[in-house]
């Protein structure tokens, strides 16, 4: 049983000294949260026909709001082109809400630091996800 304890300590010990060797493979480190209201929304797409249908995103990802900066990890991709969409669904009512000429209500973004001046583009979003290279995402608010 000692050995075990051991090992779980070493182990915690190496993500304490490394942490960015933690931080592998698909995961988007979400910065700029404002409160802790509501849920953190990313839902990634491959393809540019299933961009903003929510139902047709190839990863969803929802976790607790966390004021400052979440590490979301992801499970089903590791690398290839993609668009990443996140929100801060403040209400918890499961969308983004906008307004007229879809202004978004809620903190958003978009990878490759896009900024949409309406209805959001795939194009504009597109990232290479690297297998080892974490993607940040600040919101908008």
């Amino acid at each position: 049983m000692g050995y075990s304890i051991k090992k779980l300590i070493l182990f915690f010990l190496f993500i304490i000294i490394f942490p960015k060797i933690a931080i592998t493979h698909g995961t988007i480190i979400v910065k700029g949260i404002e409160h802790n209201e509501g849920y953190i929304d990313v839902k990634i797409y491959d393809k540019k026909e299933h961009f903003l249908e929510e139902q047709k995103a190839i990863e969803f990802i929802r976790k607790k709001a966390s004021k400052g900066d979440t590490i979301i990890p992801l499970s089903k991709i590791h690398e290839g082109l993609i668009a990443i969409v996140v929100y801060h669904d403040e209400n918890n009512d499961k969308k983004l809400n906008t307004g007229l000429f879809w202004r978004p209500k809620e903190g958003f973004a978009f990878s490759n630091n896009y900024v949409p001046k309406g209805k959001p583009s795939f194009k504009k979003s597109i990232i290479k996800l690297d297998h080892g290279k974490p993607i940040t995402i600040k919101l908008n608010y």
